[in-house]
């Protein structure tokens, strides 16, 4: 039978300890033209009561920024139609430089890391990362370690 006051002796290095996120007020827009892969974020983010709102395409991504609304965080897979080399990203960042960024890439090489981080992506990372990472990433956008 499971005991409620278990999960308040996890150890809380443990990888199976999920830190309560509160991230409420936060706007995340997330960059993803496939929809499972959309999903997949927005199940490892919703839990921490940040508004997630989803861009299909480049061109919405500059449409919902120029409008005015105000993000706090953008999550962007890489390789988006229209973002060779990282040069959306880089737009963005001249544009908006204010705004966190977070690169998502389809495989850990080398090559989007060097055209991606130049570009103004706060941090980089792939689809094979889980939840409790995912979670401890973007929580670091919003509270910077000094």
């Amino acid at each position: 039978m499971f005991n409620p006051d278990t999960l308040r002796l996890m150890d809380q290095s443990s990888k199976f300890f999920t830190p309560a996120f509160n991230w409420q007020g936060k706007k995340i827009l997330i960059v993803e033209e496939d929809y499972v892969n959309y999903l997949f974020f927005h199940e490892m983010l919703s839990c921490a009561y940040a508004c997630l709102i989803r861009a299909v395409s480049l061109q919405e991504t500059f449409d919902m920024l120029g409008s005015g609304v105000q993000f706090d965080l953008i999550i962007i897979n890489t390789s988006t139609p229209g973002n060779e080399n990282c040069r959306s990203i880089k737009r963005i960042k001249l544009l908006w430089p204010h705004i966190r960024l977070i690169a998502i890439s389809g495989c850990d090489c080398h090559l989007k890391d060097t055209q991606c981080n130049p570009a103004g992506c706060d941090t980089m990372i792939n689809y094979s990362i889980d939840s409790y990472d995912m979670r401890n990433v973007v929580n670091e956008m919003f509270h910077p370690v000094n």
